[in-house]
């Protein structure tokens, strides 16, 4: 069913949309992206995934730099410094390159993908026409990280579990390869290639095919391979770095009671005792309300809104094929993941990242959800099948383009198109930085470290190490304070609840010196303890 005149203005219309949406965004714009882009510019350096900032303390880092990547994983870094070393530059603009130039290509597999699930044409190019007006996720594809990378990876996905039946050696190698890259780019992955690993030792054990024990055997040895051809040389590395095929302290985020709990420190009060404190009532509460949250992203981030009754019809009619089937449990485990075991990570944005690699399959849906609907608007009330798809492909692609520009305008450009809003992230910590080196004389500027509520932001502005605002209060800001060095606390707006005195009423005290005191930031020499 293949049309490379449709791939080709898919896949050109793609690349023209995300090109534009790069226009006004010359930062990462907020700090994951920021970390990837800081962590691939470090490998550019020649860094050696070692970082000069820490913005969690889940991983118990002992000094500055620490092991890079106890917490996010590293294919975006890698795809940035690919950016940059084919650039020959250190540049954000060279950073993104690739993530562009993958994003482009998330119209023509969605064409491709909707081609396997329906065979039509028409639903093939709609749905790789829906692909250009992404909604939310467009403001995220142009930057550095991960929506566009789990949007290909999830495709590739998909069409490589719809052949798990056949037990083919070189497909089992090339899904290992892609399940290995979706868990180099986020910590999840490792869901998606035990579920791939699970569902291809189903016909093997079950032995459907005429093969010998060998050839079976080989088929799943080859998966394998393909996965730690891409994730054995990280294994390898953690295990060097930290006598573990895992960052330690990846398990305290299961103790989270609050969000803010990310940040605590020392990260050994995360555990069970302290989680279960309170008893069960809150922590089910807690799951519950991630449940709804992500419910609420599922209906208005993956089906747009108006796609989500599409999107039910035309899962209905395919919920028998392979491919839909696979794509459901997936999706269930990870809503489950995302919402009983890593609740307020979940609701706070894994969520949101995580079901990007789904976003091609919900567009194909709502695809063959649209021809259902026309079917019947044809037998029951008469109507003309090809006008009918027309008009109502147009009305769904101008609705979605409204509000892929509207979002886009909120999220990016703000009120001022000379000075969008995506750029304010990183124009406070330019603020922040001139501001500490107007107070910091310049021979003492080389062993300075900051306390700072964005770490790595600041260390993209001013280069200079930088760990995150600690909670706790006052004893774990002091405690971090001297196990890292730092000499100034920056506090912005957006501080932890115990240190609110300090910003709302700024204020010297025995282990805390107001030496700056902004409507926006309050800065504070550190005292030694008394």
């Amino acid at each position: 069913m293949k049309n490379l005149s449709d791939l080709l203005l898919v896949w050109l219309g793609g690349l023209v949309i995300i090109s534009l949406a790069a226009v006004f965004q010359k930062s990462p714009g907020y700090m994951d992206a920021e970390y990837y882009y800081a962590g691939g510019k470090l490998l550019w350096q020649g860094a050696a995934f070692r970082e000069p900032y820490v913005w969690n303390y889940l991983a118990d880092p002992k000094s500055l730099p620490v092991p890079a990547f106890t917490y996010w994983m590293p294919l975006a870094s890698i795809l940035a410094w690919l950016g940059m070393s084919v650039a020959g530059k250190d540049a954000f603009e060279a950073a993104r390159f690739p993530f562009i130039l993958l994003s482009s290509f998330i119209p023509p597999l969605t064409y491709h993908l909707s081609g396997r699930i329906s065979g039509q044409r028409f639903m093939a190019l709609f749905s790789g026409l829906l692909a250009w007006l992404p909604m939310f996720y467009l403001a995220y594809l142009p930057t550095t990280d991960t929506f566009g990378v789990y949007m290909v990876l999830g495709t590739f996905w998909f069409l490589l579990a719809e052949k798990i039946p056949l037990l083919n050696k070189q497909l089992a190698f090339l899904a290992g390869i892609v399940s290995g890259l979706m868990h180099l780019a986020r910590a999840d992955g490792l869901i998606w290639m035990l579920i791939y690993g699970t569902l291809l030792m189903i016909p093997v054990i079950k032995k459907q095919r005429q093969q010998n024990s060998g050839y079976r055997i080989g088929v799943v040895l080859l998966f394998c391979l393909g996965y730690m051809m891409v994730m054995g040389g990280w294994y390898a590395r953690n295990w060097m770095e930290f006598q573990s095929l895992f960052p330690p302290g990846n398990y305290r985020s299961l103790f989270l009671r609050t969000y803010n709990d990310l940040f605590r420190y020392p990260a050994i009060d995360l555990n069970f005792e302290n989680w279960v404190e309170d008893g069960l009532v809150p922590l089910i509460q807690d799951r519950l309300y991630a449940l709804g949250q992500n419910f609420q992203s599922l209906v208005a981030v993956q089906m747009q809104i108006l796609l989500l009754p599409l999107s039910v019809l035309g899962y209905w009619k395919m919920r028998a094929k392979p491919m839909i089937r696979i794509a459901t449990l997936v999706w269930l485990a990870m809503v489950g993941l995302m919402s009983v075991v890593f609740p307020f990570a979940g609701w706070r944005g894994g969520y949101f990242h995580v079901s990007a690699a789904f976003q091609p399959m919900v567009w194909c849906l709502a695809s063959e959800g649209l021809a259902i609907f026309v079917n019947w608007g044809v037998r029951k009330r008469s109507w003309n099948a090809s006008q009918a798809l027309r008009v109502f492909s147009l009305f769904i692609f101008g609705f979605l383009l409204i509000l892929t520009l509207y979002l886009y305008q909120e999220r990016v450009i703000g009120k001022d198109l000379h000075q969008p809003l995506w750029e304010e992230s990183q124009q406070s910590q330019e603020q922040i930085c001139r501001a500490v080196r107007n107070l910091v004389m310049s021979d003492k500027l080389n062993d300075l470290v900051v306390m700072i509520n964005n770490p790595i932001g600041f260390y993209l502005a001013c280069e200079q190490p930088a760990v995150s605002v600690p909670v706790g209060g006052e004893r774990a800001v002091q405690g971090a304070a001297q196990q890292f060095g730092v000499r100034l606390l920056v506090l912005e707006k957006d501080h932890p609840d115990e240190l609110a005195h300090l910003f709302y009423a700024p204020r010297s005290t025995s282990l805390f010196e107001l030496i700056d005191n902004q409507p926006e930031w309050k800065i504070y020499r550190l005292h030694e303890s008394p």
